[in-house]
């Protein structure tokens, strides 16, 4: 994978892997190796221009499975021309429980009584369920 730079301005980008690994630099001066389980969070503010690519590691010419997310959130009008960051969070820093046969981990935001680290400026959550083989019931209305 070769994104090569590009900018984002008046947002902010959740990357979250399931599997495989992206190497992210920034105008910001961050170079981060994304790793699955663990948390991005790229605020453009004002501006900001970055790459994403496969680590150098991993140009074997084998193939890979690469999976997961980026998520992009409009920042609120009054921080939407903040100054650009970048916050890098491993998956042991992020909230995790488990209630019966399912797992979580809250990756950002306020839910279920927990609050994760990632920086967001509005009410969001992003949550990872893993359930195991019994039918597991989840009350949204119990998350905020």
């Amino acid at each position: 994978m070769d994104v090569d730079q590009h900018p984002h301005i008046g947002l902010a980008t959740l990357t979250y892997l399931l599997e495989g690994e992206i190497e992210h630099r920034d105008s910001v001066g961050s170079e981060q190796l994304i790793k699955p389980g663990s948390v991005n969070w790229m605020i453009a503010g004002r501006g900001v221009t970055h790459t994403e690519r496969t680590p150098a590691e991993l140009r074997t010419g084998q193939e890979f499975t690469m999976h997961g997310y980026q998520i992009w959130v409009a920042l609120p009008r009054h921080v939407e021309f903040c100054k650009p960051s970048f916050h890098h969070f491993k998956a042991s820093d992020l909230p995790q429980w488990q209630d019966g046969t399912a797992r979580f981990k809250l990756v950002a935001g306020e839910g279920f009584g927990r609050k994760s680290p990632v920086p967001t400026h509005s009410p969001l959550f992003m949550v990872e369920i893993i359930n195991g083989e019994e039918p597991y019931e989840l009350d949204l209305s119990e998350a905020l």
